[in-house]
């Protein structure tokens, strides 16, 4: 299943085309690629300075596509790596992954 993009909203609040919404979700999976690989690679070291950027980088792109499930997800886990909390690192980095891997450009 597709993770639905409300194009509609997204091209009305930001005075866009459809084209530019997908280049503009485009360019956010091609990011969160990169950014999941650092935050992976943080999980595994434990590196909760990187753990907090990556997913702060997330959160902040998702949000601007208004993809808040994402969004709330990234910010959950930079808000416990700033405070050097040992939560679920992998289990968090996982439902990410997986919401990310469900957008779909259509």
């Amino acid at each position: 299943m597709a993770y639905n993009i409300d194009y509609e909203t997204l091209k009305n609040e930001l005075d866009l085309e459809k084209d530019e919404v997908d280049m503009l979700v485009e360019i956010f999976l091609n990011t969160a690629e990169d950014e999941l690989s650092n935050l992976e690679d943080a999980i595994e070291k434990l590196n909760f300075d990187q753990i907090a950027k990556s997913a702060h980088a997330i959160k902040g792109s998702s949000a601007n596509l208004r993809l808040m499930h994402i969004s709330e997800t990234a910010k959950s886990i930079e808000l416990a790596a700033k405070e050097k909390r040992k939560i679920d690192y992998k289990k968090n980095y996982q439902t990410l992954k997986e919401s990310i891997e469900k957008i779909k450009i259509t």
